[in-house]
């Protein structure tokens, strides 16, 4: 084994690739097979909620809504977040949709969110994404949630970086109203049921984030044509190799380790099939390290 040491100038390069990739949410399964999750979040916890499998939930709702509140919307209150449409108001109950991540790179596509949710009889209220065409704040992009036939109608809030969706708002008149905490659970499923709301059906684009790292180690001419498996050295005091190792020797190149600062093996790439390197070769090895 022999090492080089890379010019991060010369020899590496780095890409970043997104990928998109589309999703619809029409039942608890497909929600449970993509690690989605809809639950209410109360500054007071209550025992008739229920969660996105339509049972009775036993987490403390009011930790959520502590969470949400301070990190979402830097609340220096911890029973109350802005009600989506004036932002000024503030509620003690809120209802969230997150979407689970692969990595923390991962987000929503911006303009890409659709929902249709039942709220008790009154079907078909479909709310779309309205993304803010300016980035502030440590929460990173978001946009407002609006009824699409309506969208002054402001419901709530989508975090794109975090793939989380806040429904804070609504207008009771128009049946889309979130913050109704006589109306019991946030769920999904197909059709309408009394003091309930439903989400039948959610649209999104997620974005994966894949980076890439590309090194590229160099074997020239005078480097690695010696093996150094110890049973080649006949002298181990000034380091000889056995004679039919020197006249012209040549090795295969099996494997090509990536190490750090600190000679730890970080990576660790195959040649398939093993490469041949003497006197009169150079080669060229470029290891792809994706994350």
């Amino acid at each position: 084994m022999a090492i080089n040491t890379f010019d991060l100038d010369r020899d590496v390069t780095t890409a970043a690739v997104i990928s998109k990739t589309n999703y619809e949410i029409t039942s608890p399964t497909a929600a449970q097979n993509r690690s989605v999750a809809a639950f209410v979040m109360e500054a007071t916890s209550t025992g008739f909620l229920v969660n996105s499998q339509g049972t009775t939930t036993t987490t403390p709702l009011s930790s959520a809504f502590r969470n949400i509140s301070n990190y979402f919307f830097s609340s220096s209150a911890a029973n109350a977040i802005p009600v989506a449409q004036n932002n000024v108001t503030t509620s003690g109950i809120a209802r969230v949709v997150t979407i689970g991540r692969e990595t923390t790179d991962d987000a929503i596509l911006s303009g890409s969110v659709t929902a249709t949710f039942s709220f008790g009889t009154a079907q078909n209220k479909v709310i779309v994404d309205v993304p803010e065409t300016t980035v502030s704040g440590s929460v990173g992009q978001k946009g407002d949630l609006v009824e699409a036939a309506q969208t002054t109608n402001i419901v709530g809030t989508v975090f794109y970086d975090s793939g989380t969706l806040v429904f804070h708002g609504g207008d009771s008149s128009r049946d889309t109203n979130f913050l109704d905490a006589a109306t019991s659970g946030f769920q999904f499923g197909t059709g309408a049921t009394a003091n309930t709301i439903a989400i039948n059906n959610l649209q999104f684009t997620s974005l994966n984030l894949i980076k890439r790292s590309m090194f590229f180690t160099r074997a020239f001419n005078k480097e690695f044509n010696y093996t150094n498996n110890p049973t080649a050295i006949t002298n181990a005091v000034d380091g000889s190799v056995s004679s039919n190792l020197t006249g012209n020797p040549t090795t295969f190149i099996t494997t090509v380790g990536l190490y750090n600062d600190n000679n730890e093996l970080l990576a660790v790439a195959k040649t398939s099939p093993p490469v041949r390197k003497d006197f009169s070769t150079e080669k060229i090895f470029n290891i792809r390290l994706q994350y």
